[in-house]
């Protein structure tokens, strides 16, 4: 649209001149208008942008708190594990040392019982007769103690081939045994006296 003719003052315009001046009045107009609204729908679409740009900040703020309260969760955690971690490391190491241990304690139950067989076997193949034979040689009969000694052992190979008999190993063996050699001093005791001489002595 060309720029707005002036006109001398007093100068009265022909039809044609006013037609003209009203159509791009018009225009003018219109275009005053188109660019009104176009002003305005930019205004509007600004307006938007900020608006959704400040709704992405405030998500994007929160979601930055949250970040930070994870970690500081995290941080907590990665405390208690370090803490649970020394723990585990000190019971596994108690649980090593009681295993070892026990290794050392089956070890010597098996030892203590290799040598308990062995002590049983050795008292198994004991002579009575001998081991009587060492007994007066080591307590003569002028000894005051020789006849309670005496009546000890001999109670005590009682009980040995007794209990040798309820197993029924050479139970025959052990009776014929008991009566050639112990029923001569035996057939006089008293079980209760016995007793009595055994604790008086041991006293």
């Amino acid at each position: 649209v060309g720029a707005a003719v002036r006109f001398p003052e007093g100068y009265e315009m022909s039809e044609v001149e006013k037609v003209e001046a009203h159509v791009r009045k018009v225009q003018l107009e219109y275009e005053k208008d188109k660019l009104m609204d176009m002003i305005e729908h930019t205004v509007e679409a600004f307006d938007e942008a900020v608006r959704t740009l400040r709704q992405e900040r405030f998500k994007l703020d929160a979601d930055l708190k949250m970040t930070d309260l994870r970690m500081l969760v995290l941080l907590q955690e990665l405390r208690l594990l370090k803490e649970f971690e020394k723990r585990d490391n000190s019971l596994v190491k108690k649980l090593d040392d009681k295993r070892e241990e026990k290794s050392e304690i089956v070890v010597k139950i098996a030892d203590c019982r290799d040598k308990s067989a062995a002590r049983k076997l050795e008292i198994d193949k004991l002579n009575p007769k001998q081991v009587l034979a060492e007994l007066v040689q080591l307590v003569p009969e002028t000894n005051k103690f020789h006849e309670q000694l005496l009546k000890i052992f001999k109670k005590k190979i009682k009980r040995q081939k007794k209990k040798a008999a309820n197993e029924g190993d050479e139970e025959e063996e052990g009776s014929e045994e008991e009566d050639d050699d112990d029923d001569e001093d035996m057939s006089d005791l008293d079980e209760e006296e016995e007793e009595e001489e055994e604790e008086e002595f041991v006293g």
